[in-house]
């Protein structure tokens, strides 16, 4: 295979010494307009492309950030890398972008890669069932700044940005309760999941605030797998005194909630209203549908990730013990 064109070719061409034509290239004020514009139509003609791994080798900077998501065909990580790219661009960075697949061991293996390749930073947003943070551990010791997004780490402090979980979860219930509802289910994400905790809390207190009794039969937790979610609307419904209405964990939950319904329990398709997380576009376009769903500033959230992790990484280390930057973005009730 023909190499490509380098610095040495053009000086060569040109007769010219390789500093003066890198220079030129890098448009040094020491260099003429003249010999500037002729070792830049040279470099044009002959296709010359700049050695950006030689350039980084210098700078000891890749102009690389990782962002590790759970799974890109949800539209809350979309919007997110979205926020995430637009203040990457502004600051002149790529983004490599890995889906962990909610797998622990593959995400794992994604922060040994992205180790090797040396990024600079890291977006993450840790699986369902991650509960070792060593791996991004491995990232702080090499002077790699993390930012975690959407879900909260656990055992150990991360800069972190988020939604505010439990008043959304409070939002989405009370919006129940006053259409009439004192039955109300809570399809619960994984329990390990701190994100989980805190919309189980927000449940709760909106029981509470208003006077209603917690059932512990009401609530049931899914692994975020629409075999769960089956297993767990199938549990509900053979109650005796089933609920009425129900507040998920997310709104993927609520549309294979739906679904088991029209299969399993069509009469109550109309009758058992939905809340949840996330204000899919896709609703629009359904029959069934939650009658409002908690929106998240996703897009935001990744801008605000990226920004704090710009900002770490222009930090110049002290030695002293770093304030980690927790920070949650109000929620928004979406009736349809």
């Amino acid at each position: 295979m023909k190499r490509g064109v380098t610095i040495k070719d053009i000086a060569k061409k040109l007769n010219m010494s390789v500093s003066t034509v890198s220079k030129a290239l890098n448009n040094d004020a020491t260099i003429s307009i003249y010999t500037s514009e002729r070792v830049k139509k040279l470099a044009k003609e002959l296709n010359y492309i700049p050695n950006e791994a030689a350039r980084h080798f210098k700078l000891s900077k890749t102009f690389t950030i990782g962002l590790i998501i759970p799974d890109l065909l949800d539209q809350y990580y979309v919007l997110a890398i979205n926020g995430v790219e637009e203040e990457a661009e502004k600051k002149d960075y790529n983004v490599i972008l890995s889906q962990s697949h909610e797998d622990a061991q593959k995400e794992e293996k994604i922060v040994d890669v992205m180790i090797r390749n040396r990024v600079d930073g890291v977006i993450v947003s840790v699986t369902k069932n991650t509960v070792d943070m060593q791996p991004f551990q491995k990232f702080l010791s090499m002077g790699i700044p993390v930012v975690c997004i959407g879900r909260e780490p656990k055992g150990v402090v991360f800069d972190y940005v988020s939604s505010n979980n439990e008043e959304g979860a409070l939002e989405a219930t009370q919006f129940l309760i006053d259409r009439g509802h004192t039955r109300i289910a809570h399809i619960m994400g994984p329990e390990s999941m701190r994100t989980s905790q805190a919309r189980f809390a927000g449940y709760k207190q909106a029981l509470l605030k208003n006077l209603l009794p917690f059932d512990t039969a009401l609530v049931q937790e899914v692994d975020l797998t629409p075999a769960s979610t089956f297993q767990a609307m199938q549990q509900l419904m053979e109650q005796a005194d089933p609920p009425t209405a129900i507040f998920t964990f997310k709104n993927y939950i609520t549309i294979q909630a739906i679904d088991f319904l029209k299969g399993h329990y069509p009469d109550k398709v109309d009758i058992i209203e939905f809340t949840g997380f996330g204000n899919l576009p896709l609703l629009q376009h359904l029959d069934h549908r939650p009658l409002a769903a908690i929106e998240e500033s996703s897009f935001e959230m990744g801008s605000e990730a990226a920004r704090i992790l710009f900002e770490r990484m222009e930090e110049e280390d002290t030695g002293e013990p770093v304030a980690y930057i927790k920070k949650q973005f109000p929620c928004k009730l979406v009736i349809y």
